[in-house]
């Protein structure tokens, strides 16, 4: 399973789903097939200190500009959007996906407001700030000059339909959102409007919102080939929120997935029994990237162990890594966390690609799993 050589482009005819983590965060990249590639969400490779999947796609010669069709943010948690600025500004003809949750006036009014604050770095909001630019930069091009709106993240919607013809023979293929749900989308406004910043009060750093009602979960089918992306999108017990509301409706193509990007970096918060049985094949491909932050690290064992008893076919990108708590006063810990936030951390250095391909030309579908980096089973990762 070890990647002989990582910088070999996939054939036309070739799906290729690869993850990339976490090297702070974790990034995927999709090609469909017929030279058609998606980018979801964005990490910073540790080697070069640009984008990861930008840095992939130049090694593989993609032309950027043309080839890459969408850039999906599924939220702006910092681990999931650090460069993503810069790949809107690299891939000068893809359309913009963003939680719907995102496009509400106060969300904008966040943005703008903390973008042109340099004095504090809040990664998130910049790079929202970033790419709201690099869309206003492409606008100038369009009718009127006007800035391609993205487009809107929502329960059960297709972002995109067509066929493709490959080896002679036609594929149904279709992107679709799974979340968030009207109900996630109503909170998520109302979270983001306690964080404006009110007059005359300094400016602190913008916290992680927990849960994650702005996650965006993608099904996409390929002819009968289907993936399922779950963000980090978390089960909260609300029926009207999380995976309950997925499970409980299938108003998008039906099928069993044979790709699952596991949701929350693997915790138990992410986890839906229904979804391995109703949404995936009985021996689904597992991926996931880890998370380490403070004394946070996922998965768990116990998390390890859930997962694998549901596949034998689990991977992840990298080894999870406990950090040591500094023995610094609490007071000092709080202070440091408000003035900064994440934009210091220790160096991750377990970083790593698992790369999925399968040929749409070979009947039946195999998928061949390429391990590069750090990448290992996930059932060796705390061995």
């Amino acid at each position: 399973m070890a990647g002989n050589n990582v910088n070999i482009a996939p054939e036309r005819s070739e799906i290729e789903v690869s993850l990339f983590g976490p090297g702070y965060g974790e990034s995927i990249v999709l090609h469909l097939g017929e030279n058609l590639w998606l980018i979801v969400d964005s990490c910073i490779d540790p080697l070069t200190g640009d984008p990861a999947p930008l840095t992939y796609l130049h090694h593989l010669h993609i032309d950027l500009a043309t080839s890459v069709r969408w850039v999906i943010a599924t939220h702006w948690h910092d681990d999931h959007i650090r460069g993503l600025g810069r790949v809107m500004q690299a891939c000068e003809s893809a359309e913009f996906v963003c939680s719907a949750a995102l496009q509400h006036k106060d969300f904008r009014t966040l943005v703008m407001a903390y973008g042109h604050y340099s004095l504090m770095e809040s990664p998130p909001v910049q790079e929202f700030f970033e790419i709201l630019q690099a869309l206003a930069a492409q606008g100038q091009h369009r009718p009127g000059k006007r800035p391609r709106p993205p487009i809107l993240a929502t329960p059960s919607r297709c972002i995109w339909q067509n066929t493709l013809e490959i080896s002679g023979q036609n594929h149904p293929c279709s992107i679709y959102t799974l979340s968030p749900s009207d109900a996630s989308i109503v909170l998520a406004h109302s979270h983001i409007a306690s964080l404006l910043p009110q007059p005359k009060a300094t400016k602190l750093r913008i916290p992680a919102l927990t849960p994650n009602y702005t996650a965006v979960v993608l099904w996409v089918n390929i002819g009968e080939t289907f993936i399922l992306l779950g963000s980090d999108l978390e089960e909260s017990g609300n029926p009207d929120t999380g995976w309950s509301v997925i499970v409980g409706s299938r108003t998008y193509p039906l099928g069993k997935a044979s790709i699952f990007k596991v949701p929350h970096h693997g915790s138990h918060t992410g986890h839906h029994p229904q979804v391995w049985q109703d949404m995936l094949d009985t021996t689904p491909i597992a991926i996931l990237t880890p998370f380490a932050l403070g004394n946070v690290s996922l998965p768990t064992e116990q998390d390890v162990e859930r997962i694998c008893q549901q596949t034998e076919q689990p991977y992840a990108t990298a080894m999870p890594q406990n950090r040591r708590r500094r023995g610094r006063p609490q007071v000092v810990e709080k202070l440091i966390r408000d003035t900064v936030g994440s934009s210091m951390r220790e160096v991750y250095s377990s970083t790593g690609q698992i790369r999925l391909r399968a040929n749409l030309a070979e009947m039946p579908i195999s998928w061949r799993v390429e391990l590069f980096g750090d990448a290992r089973l996930l059932r060796n990762i705390y061995r």
